[in-house]
């Protein structure tokens, strides 16, 4: 469906797509280029501008919005103070890594809103985090999708499917796992 929208909408999906969402559009896109359907000096800067903006979305949302939002939901003020306070002593670690953690991109930016983290630091790493990231995920679009693409072409539908589930799933409990450890290590 995603590559339905590329093909549909071109470099303006390219830029929404890093807008809300990410990795699997800045992928494709990616291999695109690759493939020569586009043109990869305008994918990367439309991707890190994308991504960067969909952060300064949710961060200044969240600046002008959360605390009121947040006080409407006692249930999660006590994890939001928690939370604070580990974002305020690792503040440069957490704006440079939440974007490579699946789920947490949008949620990073707002949890980093809600402490006292000046707007102006926020936005000079979150530009050196988006950076880093849109070459990272658009790079390995480029490089890696052709043997990718390869390699789905031989698999079946189920196994396609089982294939990206496991991923998935890998994927995230490494994450997960990870993060946990770091939370944990953090909070002691």
């Amino acid at each position: 469906m995603l590559a339905d929208y590329l093909t549909q909408y071109g470099y303006f999906a390219i830029a929404i797509g890093a807008f809300l969402e990410g990795e699997t559009i800045l992928l494709l896109a990616g291999y695109a280029a690759e493939q020569g359907i586009f043109d990869l000096r305008v994918v990367m800067p439309l991707g890190f501008v994308g991504a960067f903006a969909g952060d300064q979305f949710w961060f200044y949302l969240a600046r002008h919005h959360g605390s009121q939002w947040l006080a409407r939901r006692p249930d999660l003020l006590a994890k939001a103070t928690t939370a604070k306070r580990l974002i305020e002593r690792h503040a440069t670690l957490f704006i440079l890594s939440f974007r490579f953690i699946i789920g947490l991109r949008n949620l990073g930016a707002v949890a980093v809103a809600l402490s006292d983290v000046t707007t102006r630091r926020f936005i000079v790493l979150n530009a050196l985090a988006a950076l880093l990231w849109s070459i990272l995920v658009i790079g390995a679009g480029y490089l890696f999708g052709e043997a990718a693409a390869a390699m789905l072409v031989r698999l079946e539908g189920v196994e396609k499917q089982l294939l990206a589930i496991g991923g998935l799933l890998a994927g995230a409990a490494i994450a997960s796992i990870l993060l946990r450890r770091w939370l944990m290590a953090k909070l002691k």
